[in-house]
């Protein structure tokens, strides 16, 4: 694989439409061209002056060779050049890539949305026991002794 990298210091004032471009017009003309692989368009974070790098990735160098002769890739360089985004001409490498590996990141899962707390486990009641016959002696109202009565018992000395 090779990787096609263009170094780039835009001008102050053009920052916004150098960033709408490469994303509106740069990246999807790259997308349609046979045997490119990947396109990075990457601002340089700790730069002064706004700055970024282009890392296009092909197939093979025949590949990049043929994208240049391409018309989308030629229409794409001449707006480019007719934005006068830059502030000094772009440096340009070409690199072999010798070893490289990719994660995929996939799109962000949603958070997971907390789990409720499990209800306590309600006690079950007893059921009420089948009424019985009772007897007559058993359904008579007790007699108040003092044993019977409510409230604390209080002993005597």
């Amino acid at each position: 694989m090779f990787v096609h990298i263009w170094r780039m210091r835009a001008r102050k004032k053009s920052v916004e439409n150098y960033e709408k471009f490469g994303r509106q017009v740069t990246l999807p003309s790259l997308k349609k061209i046979d045997g490119c692989v990947g396109a990075h368009f990457i601002k340089i974070f700790q730069a002064r002056k706004p700055e970024y790098l282009w890392l296009v990735f092909w197939r093979d160098h025949k590949a990049l060779d043929q994208a240049r002769t391409n018309p989308l890739w030629r229409e794409q360089i001449k707006k480019f050049e007719a934005g006068k985004f830059y502030k000094s001409i772009p440096l340009e490498f070409v690199c072999e890539s010798l070893e490289s590996f990719t994660v995929d990141l996939g799109k962000p899962q949603p958070a997971a949305k907390p789990r409720r707390a499990a209800k306590p486990a309600r006690a079950k009641k007893p059921k009420p026991a089948e009424p019985e016959e009772l007897s007559a002696e058993e359904t008579a109202p007790a007699e108040e002794s003092p044993e019977a009565a409510p409230g604390p018992v209080v002993e005597e000395e």
